[in-house]
């Protein structure tokens, strides 16, 4: 584009200088005209810059103009099918002072998408380690489970009743714990319920839940042993 530097002034008044950008002096003096009012009266106009930047609506009066041009070729036209999703990257450009590229788009959208796919591979990992951690739990609360049975039906030391309690309700305590944590990774995925973070992070949640109450409710076996052991004695 061009910048003209035009010299006008109204009538009994003083000389006044403009800049008006545009592709020819006759659309610069339109456009001064359109700026200052049909009373302006050019006294001088001469080039000033042949590398001006257009402004904001000289974009946007291209940009349509473009844009009806490449309409009229066809809904199966070479040319829109190029364009698409190129006039909105201009559109935001000329709105937001930007300078954003269609393959500069696609690269931070693949950008974004590396780091989610990191993001969900470390969920990922979180989550085996969880279920391997799981279960051994359920090893633990299967063992935990027999021996009680066992001394059930038998005697039980105070000692090791009280130590049994203690494992049970710290087990208890712990899937507790795993049970917030998969409540924030349910948290994550909930936009998306059918991806495999959010699938793992519920089936975690629902044994880790089973798995708390069992315990509870051998801590509360094992505290109401306290009670026969006394009546006992």
């Amino acid at each position: 584009m061009n910048s003209y530097k035009i010299t006008f002034h109204y009538p009994e008044s003083g000389n006044e200088t403009a800049y008006i950008t545009e592709r020819t002096e006759a659309a610069a003096r339109k456009g001064l005209v359109k700026r200052f009012g049909k009373d302006a009266e050019i006294v001088d106009i001469e080039l000033h810059d042949t590398d001006a930047n257009a402004t904001k609506e000289q974009e946007r009066e291209t940009m349509e103009k473009i844009k009806a041009m490449v309409a009229e070729l066809g809904p199966q036209s070479y040319l829109k099918t190029a364009f698409e999703g190129v006039f909105e990257i201009a559109e935001m450009n000329i709105d937001e002072d930007a300078a954003y590229s269609f393959p500069g788009r696609v690269s931070l959208l693949e950008e974004q998408l590396k780091e989610m796919g990191s993001k969900y591979n470390a969920a990922r990992s979180d989550v085996e380690v969880l279920n391997s951690q799981l279960d051994h739990v359920r090893e633990q609360l299967a063992a935990a489970q027999e021996q009680i049975a066992t001394l059930k039906r038998g005697h039980l030391p105070e000692e090791l009743r009280r130590d049994l309690w203690v494992m049970t309700t710290t087990e208890a305590e712990a899937s507790r714990a795993r049970m917030a944590e998969a409540a924030e990774k349910m948290a994550v995925g909930a936009d998306n319920p059918g991806c495999v973070l959010f699938k793992d992070a519920v089936t975690l949640y629902r044994a880790e839940k089973a798995r708390a109450e069992a315990m509870e409710q051998r801590a509360a076996e094992l505290d109401a042993l306290e009670g026969e052991e006394g009546g006992a004695a």
